[in-house]
């Protein structure tokens, strides 16, 4: 539980691209998430050897709990037999540890660095010409005392390199990066959010938020655009969808990944495998079966005992866009094993090679393919997940459905993801929009001066009838209203809530 700050996980979140600009929702819509579902699997952990998430009692073997005492711990590092090590293996505290590391999300680990960055740099700027004793300590060296008075300050010096304010959110972060870099060095004493000692900073911290979003900072928030069906067929149309090309093929399978199975912008696409993908079909027709390994929202650790990871199966509808095909020719290609995106080949037939595509040329996917197909937006490998949840969401499909789909694990989270179509947002525009103006009254103030007759419903409708029946009778000949005349005529009388009948 010391992990828990709040109600935020820090391990969970994605930091994808850690600058000093403002944080994007795409890169961290599902990052919070809910505490309760966040280590439910550590609420549920059950020893008991019934159920599904038990400990199997046949794994020890001879092993005899009874004999342990108080030297078995000096017992594991004394020279293991031939037979204990080939059964069990041998590991030293280094590898723990580097065990440990590997697992510790990268771009949290670069935020964190970038966090304590800045207040490293806060502290050597206010610590400058100033003695020892007067200056800024570092920040393990810290009391709690002299901790709250020093992070008051600095949440309202904080800037940016060119001297401008960070947005609330920016802040914000920056204080978990440094709890996080107060944890990462034993330092788990420390709680700016629950400790009462840190009562007055929470006050500080939640004004200076304030004052920054009244300033207009952070209101303004950048994120991925989804792809409309529209844009969808122009992508066809244009081929840039489709297998034309191994490249062509390679761009349609990447963005059915992301729209068919919500993956994420590169992380989920880098550890794919032809394994995690098999084409079948039964009763129901053609499907492709996706199952899915680690991601940010499902490590497998104890906190996640009671989750699975993705395993989705997705019919296709038969004709010649269906995806199976596509998916099927390309594992073809790929001879159904090995890495799933692999460098693609010139001329025919579609080859694929071995060399495995990078992580940096993943990233471009999305925005590549929506170049070539002339698309004009913020378009990312996000904007398929994204995809995915929009047009859920606008055919009214239940949100756990969405959530299977998308792998968020709370309504909170999906829901900064859903976006309505342009359709919804037009009506929605219409119904809101003041009322249109009457073009004109049925009855007009007589005036004396005039030697007009006043207008009334009786004398409209006669001249609207006596405008047809001229037209009418013009028109005999080319068997067209003239449509000069009909524009004059629309311009003279328009009607609004009438039912009028004309008979000829």
């Amino acid at each position: 539980m010391d992990d828990k700050i709040g109600t935020i996980n820090f391990d969970e979140i994605d930091f994808l691209a850690i600058t000093e600009d403002d944080f994007t929702l795409s890169q961290i819509c599902d990052a919070i998430e809910k505490e309760e579902e966040l280590i439910d699997g550590m609420n549920h952990f059950d020893i008991n050897p019934t159920g599904a998430n038990a400990l199997d009692l046949d794994l020890f073997g001879d092993f005899n709990l009874d004999g342990m005492d108080g030297g078995a711990t000096d017992r594991f590092s004394e020279t293991n037999s031939d037979e204990s090590t080939k059964r069990f293996g041998g590991i030293s505290d280094y590898e723990i540890e580097k065990l440990i590391s590997s697992q510790e999300n990268q771009n949290t680990n670069r935020n964190t660095r970038w966090a304590f960055g800045v207040f490293e740099k806060w502290r050597q700027e206010k610590s400058k010409n100033l003695p020892f004793e007067l200056a800024v300590p570092e920040l393990l060296h810290m009391d709690v005392s002299t901790m709250s008075y020093s992070l008051t300050h600095f949440v309202c010096d904080a800037r940016k390199k060119d001297g401008s304010e960070y947005p609330p959110k920016s802040v914000y972060y920056l204080v978990c990066g440094l709890l996080r870099y107060l944890r990462d060095n034993k330092r788990h004493d420390i709680n700016f959010f629950s400790d009462l000692k840190f009562a007055e900073f929470r006050k500080t911290l939640d004004a200076q938020m304030k004052s920054l979003l009244s300033k207009g900072l952070g209101t303004k928030v950048k994120q991925a655009d989804p792809i409309t069906q529209e844009d969808e067929e122009l992508l066809w149309e244009r081929e840039v969808l489709g297998n034309k090309s191994a490249e062509t093929l390679q761009y349609t399978v990447f963005f059915y990944m992301c729209k068919l199975f919500g993956l994420r912008g590169f992380d989920e696409h880098r550890d794919l495998t032809c394994a995690n993908v098999t084409i079948g079909e039964d009763g129901r027709g053609k499907y492709i079966h996706f199952c899915g390994g680690s991601n940010k929202t499902f490590k497998g650790g104890l906190a996640h005992l009671s989750l699975q990871s993705k395993d989705i199966r997705h019919y296709c509808q038969p004709g010649d866009r269906c995806i199976a095909d596509y998916f099927h020719q390309y594992l073809d290609a790929l001879g159904n094993e090995g890495e799933f995106y692999r460098r693609p080949l010139a001329g025919n037939p579609i080859r694929y090679g071995a060399q495995v595509v990078g992580v940096n040329k993943i990233k471009t996917f999305m925005k590549i393919i929506c170049k070539k197909g002339g698309l004009v937006g913020n378009f990312t490998n996000h904007s398929g997940k994204r995809t995915c949840a929009s047009q859920l969401y606008s055919t009214g499909m239940d949100e756990q459905a969405i959530m299977e789909r998308t792998g968020h694990r709370s309504e909170r989270a999906v829901r900064k993801y859903k976006r309505s179509c342009p359709e919804v947002a037009e009506n929605v525009s219409k119904i809101l929009d003041p009322p249109a103006p009457k073009a004109m009254k049925m009855e007009t103030p007589y005036d004396e001066n005039d030697n007009q007759e006043p207008m009334c419903a009786e004398n409209t409708l006669e001249k609207v009838c006596e405008s047809l029946q001229s037209m009418a009778s013009s028109s005999n000949s080319s068997k067209q209203i003239d449509n000069r005349a009909m524009a004059d005529l629309t311009n003279k009388f328009q009607f609004e809530n009438c039912k009028i009948s004309f008979n000829f």
